[in-house]
């Protein structure tokens, strides 16, 4: 049975109440917490409706391998303690590993924080807590520097962006999506998170992100990728066909207010090809595309040997 925590929880990641990589992630295990608190259920009776409620969760948002990634360690964990009554060992696992998640988010912020000097400008779409907290270390630090952001249509997340950096005294400039080649010939950096890193170097972020890119080499724009190394797809059969996410049409044009005979393309991501991105920053340190390639495939072998 879904938990009516877990319910709500899938609610508005699907509606993106609840959005960004990072912010799913937190969220998710801390709802699986507080429904591992609250159940009665022990054994494989436990196990099996753990499956399920983490599976509600999975579902809404298919590609977010950080969550899927993270939901994996949490089954994998309840697994080795099935039979213990207590479940005091397994959340404290889980504990364990939410606050290593967040001290590499840190990491990873905090590196990405020194490549900003003074004077620098800086482009970003749509919104990452990795990207946002670059910017406020930065910022925290002393240094100058501007922000351009993206509104990000349909759902306009850049306005997410835009306000907690005003609001923490980040000179910010909103642009609208289109007006990109106007900024990216005088800005210093392309920031980005990732939803997904796949084997090749290449990843799956918001859509748009493809086209800034692109625009971003024609102009000598440095596209950085801010991302934790469990962002990466790990799984072989989503690396040669990952489904992109298709919303509801409703979001770009309310059905009752558009022609009845048109059809709306609603895609939620774009793949951006490894060849655009000049590097990754990770917890572990920072990776040209081909660099990760060959880290992603060390860590999947020793995912296999243990």
């Amino acid at each position: 049975m879904i938990d009516l925590n877990i319910k709500k929880l899938a609610e508005d990641i699907k509606s993106i109440k609840i959005q960004g990589a990072s912010n799913i992630e937190q969220e998710s295990i801390k709802g699986i917490e507080k429904y591992i608190l609250k159940t009665n259920k022990n054994g494989q009776d436990f196990l099996n409706e753990l499956t399920e409620n983490i599976q509600e969760l999975i579902s809404q948002r298919p590609n977010e391998p950080k969550l899927r990634n993270s939901m994996n360690y949490i089954l994998k964990k309840a697994n080795e303690y099935k039979y213990e009554l207590d479940k005091t060992k397994l959340l404290q696992d889980i504990k364990n590993y939410h606050e290593q998640i967040q001290k590499n988010n840190t990491k990873i912020s905090e590196l990405a924080s020194k490549l900003i000097t003074n004077g620098s400008k800086i482009l970003t779409h749509c919104h990452s807590t990795l990207v946002e907290n670059a910017f406020k270390k930065a910022k925290d630090a002393g240094i100058d520097f501007e922000v351009f952001c993206t509104e990000t249509r349909p759902l306009f997340q850049g306005r997410i962006t835009a306000k907690n950096l005003c609001e923490y005294g980040i000179k910010t400039t909103m642009l609208i999506d289109s007006e990109i080649t106007h900024i990216l010939k005088s800005v210093d950096f392309f920031f980005t998170g990732a939803d997904v890193v796949f084997s090749d170097g290449s990843i799956m972020n918001k859509v748009g992100t493809t086209a800034i890119s692109m625009c971003a080499q024609k102009y000598n724009t440095p596209h950085i990728v801010l991302t934790p190394t469990h962002c990466c797809e790990t799984n072989e059969l989503f690396n040669i066909n990952q489904q992109i996410e298709e919303r509801d049409p409703n979001e770009i044009w309310e059905k009752e207010n558009r022609p009845p005979t048109l059809n709306i393309k609603n895609p939620a991501f774009d793949i951006v090809p490894n060849e655009l991105i000049d590097k990754f920053i990770t917890e572990e340190g920072v990776f040209s595309p081909e660099t990760l390639y060959l880290w992603v495939n060390k860590y999947k072998l020793g995912k296999e040997k243990t």
